[in-house]
């Protein structure tokens, strides 16, 4: 479900992450990105509505190091948090390894729609090649995950 957000800060060290209401014209853009499908959903309470990745609209995208991606996620969140949790992780050869452990602090109400955007960069600190990233963001202190989602991408330098 949460497939743009899952690539987008898996590869990246994740800068400037914000939430924010759907509302919003200034987050809410779609500038050179489309809805990206193929993402798996991997447990998720709140309800994914659109999620958007500068050029990829399919799994697996393709992406460069060195390459700079905004990534969006529009969700609807099953209860209120004051604090959202992002966790992204790299998945190869069966190993997984967080890359990404980020507090946000914004206050969320359940049937409200927001947005969480990542401007990202891509480093070389991960293999190029096929990966598996799973994002996930939390609430209650971890307790609830609003959004997880399961994605592959191809990174090349």
């Amino acid at each position: 479900m949460l497939r743009l957000a899952v690539l987008a800060v898996l590869v990246a060290a994740c800068s400037a992450v914000s939430v924010s209401e759907i509302r919003n014209p200034f987050i809410y853009h779609k500038a050179l990105r489309g809805p990206v499908e193929g993402v798996v959903p991997c447990g998720s309470k709140g309800e994914v509505l659109e999620i958007r990745v500068t050029d990829c609209t399919s799994l697996p995208c393709d992406i460069k190091v060195g390459s700079t991606y905004t990534i969006e996620v529009d969700f609807i969140p099953s209860a209120g948090h004051e604090v959202l949790t992002v966790l992204v992780s790299v998945i190869r050869g069966g190993v997984e390894n967080e890359i990404v452990h980020q507090d946000i602090p914004f206050v969320v109400a359940p049937g409200q729609g927001y947005t969480v955007s990542y401007p990202w960069t891509v480093t070389g600190q991960i293999d190029t090649g096929l990966l598996a990233l799973r994002i996930q963001v939390k609430g209650n202190n971890g307790d609830v995950v609003e959004l997880c989602g399961l994605a592959t991408v191809n990174v090349s330098a």
